[in-house]
């Protein structure tokens, strides 16, 4: 019988495929495939993005439709997910949240609604309108 350790089993997030720096202020529609990292600002839409990542520094100003999602910035807009939303210790959501799985870090600020997905990652599709989206959401 073979163990395997404890490091090996913890998967390790891949680097992001795509960064906007600090100090950088981008506005419009951005069609990113793989990991999106802000540390600067954005205000638009995001297209086609498995995973974003809301750095420290980061501030996200519009409604977001990813895979997941981690903050530990600002998000000033609607989150939806299929997997998960995580919004770590100092992060600031303001707007509603839906996904399968939600953690809220302590220290972290929300205010908004929160839905969590009933029949997980298969009740919700991507660009789904958000009312079809409640339709599998728990009440």
């Amino acid at each position: 019988m073979k163990f395997r350790s404890k490091a090996a089993a913890v998967e390790a997030t891949p680097p992001p495929s795509t960064t906007i720096g600090v100090g950088t202020n981008i506005r419009g529609t951005m069609m990113v495939t793989g990991t999106l990292r802000i540390e600067g600002e954005f205000e638009g839409d995001i297209l086609n993005c498995d995973r974003l990542e809301i750095g420290e520094h980061g501030i996200m100003r519009s409604d977001i439709e990813v895979k997941s999602a981690v903050v530990h910035g600002r998000v000033i807009g609607n989150i939806r997910a299929l997997g998960i939303i995580e919004i770590r210790t100092g992060a600031r959501v303001e707007g509603d949240m839906t996904a399968a799985n939600v953690i809220i870090e302590p220290g972290a600020f929300f205010t908004g609604r929160c839905t969590m997905l009933e029949h997980g990652p298969e009740g919700m599709e991507m660009n789904a309108d958000l009312g079809r989206a409640r339709e599998f959401a728990r009440d």
